[in-house]
């Protein structure tokens, strides 16, 4: 999209967003700088895309507040993405007295919504997993419109073929610090690592069980990253036969994943100067800026806030 004339593209960091989890903030500059080199390495331009640092833009906290003033508490425990995360972080959520759950996770979904509509953006590609957000922005951004008379327009979400791809390790969380995830950067010998211990098939519990190719961690991946069809099918017949083995199979799926990952992996040491990405993200921040701040003034108006 970002060779498009006449689309105008944002790369959000939500650095915000990660501080409630993160147990030494420290390390968020550096995994800012890490992810900006990925976007590098997949040949992303910033100059015809903004990548923008959500706490660059303080407007986008200050429209967050205003939302959530718009916005019922049901709204958020009724979403099932923030219900999964809930359960998993913390099975006394509800028993306020020993919840440890700040009030920031609560509100990220608004804060999510605010980087959406600060740009007033159209479209917003996504996981699927993230499909219940985009819906909670069209129906904070009616809200607001429908109040004060605002001109927010409704996002779509846009879902690519391939969506989302599942955690190494079948947890329910994908994390560089969990290492269960493919990251840009990996060598060849962290791959197979990591291809090593992915779980061939969850429900397989005895040696006589039939081995599937559905919920096969290993063949979910090949089905995104194989490009010979034929051979894939091949593959998954094979395995159901037992004539190929796990270890095989997972020496494959190494080989596929290391000739994919390897021109990203060589390019990203093209950006290994701090000062090039710093002045990246500060052009792209401070372009983003500047609509946040067109779009709050005439928020500010509709809203009397702004007298004149």
């Amino acid at each position: 999209m970002q060779d498009l004339d006449n689309v105008k593209n944002q790369f959000l960091i939500a650095d915000y967003h990660v501080m409630w989890e993160e147990k030494d903030v420290k390390k968020t500059k550096d995994n800012i700088f890490e992810v900006v080199r990925d976007w590098l390495a997949v040949w992303l331009d910033p100059n015809k895309s903004d990548f923008v640092v959500q706490s660059y833009v303080p407007e986008s906290a200050e429209l967050t507040m205003f939302l959530s003033m718009l916005t019922p508490l049901s709204k958020l425990y009724n979403n099932p993405t923030l219900k999964d995360e809930i359960k998993q972080l913390d099975n006394k959520w509800m028993d306020n007295s020993n919840s440890s759950i700040s009030t920031a996770f609560f509100n990220y979904p608004i804060s999510q919504a605010a980087d959406i509509l600060l740009p007033k953006a159209d479209i917003v590609p996504v996981g699927e997993d993230q499909l219940p957000h985009i819906e909670l922005t069209r129906y904070i951004a009616r809200q607001f419109n429908k109040k004060f008379w605002t001109n927010f327009p409704l996002p779509k979400a846009l879902v690519w073929e391939v969506s989302r791809l599942v955690w190494t390790d079948w947890k329910s969380k994908m994390s560089k610090s969990l290492w269960n995830a493919i990251m840009l950067s990996d060598s060849k010998s962290d791959i197979y690592k990591k291809v090593k211990s992915m779980y061939t098939d969850p429900n397989r519990i005895r040696a006589t069980d039939p081995w599937k190719v559905e919920w096969n961690v290993v063949f979910m991946y090949l089905d995104v990253f194989m490009k010979d069809w034929d051979n894939l099918i091949e593959l998954k017949n094979r395995y159901r036969e037992w004539r190929i083995s796990d270890m095989e199979l997972k020496n494959i799926l190494t080989e596929i994943l290391d000739t994919f990952i390897s021109p990203i992996r060589e390019k990203r040491k093209e950006f290994d100067d701090d000062r090039v990405i710093w002045n990246i993200i500060q052009d792209g921040s401070e372009r983003a800026r500047l609509i946040a701040i067109q779009t709050m003034n005439e928020l500010k108006k509709c809203m009397w806030i702004l007298r004149y």
